[in-house]
């Protein structure tokens, strides 16, 4: 990695520390619609590979059916697992975003500035 795609990469892995401090969140995912990691903050409890490949078949899944209900935007995907849930947001026609909400999270400062946040990481990337 040569030093101006590290210094974007320690830049765009702040922004996503900052929203997840932000709304106590458990981790979040930048990704490729492909299920290819761009970046994460999910500590080691999750098998990140595996799931970013099936949060980016969830997001296609759903736009799928979106396309077959007479091509409806999907606006987010909500999977809600014990006490943590998942949220999945399409941020471009290559990327995706996905959090991990814990009950303590703050979802609704999240969502109230998600227009936002979304356009600064796909900017920055």
């Amino acid at each position: 990695m040569n030093h101006s795609n590290l210094q974007k990469f320690n830049a765009l892995y702040q922004i996503l520390d900052d929203i997840k401090n932000q709304g106590n969140l458990e981790g979040i995912i930048f990704a490729y619609r492909d299920g290819k990691l761009i970046i994460e903050n999910l500590g080691d409890k999750f098998d990140s590979k595996k799931f970013i490949s099936m949060c980016a078949s969830v997001l296609e899944s759903a736009l799928g059916i979106g396309e077959a209900l007479g091509n409806r935007e999907i606006n987010k995907i909500v999977a809600e697992v014990e006490e943590k849930a998942i949220i999945i947001f399409e941020c471009d026609d290559k990327t995706f975003l996905t959090i991990l909400i814990k009950k303590e999270s703050n979802v609704n400062l999240i969502l109230s500035k998600l227009k936002e946040i979304i356009q600064k990481i796909v900017k920055m990337y």
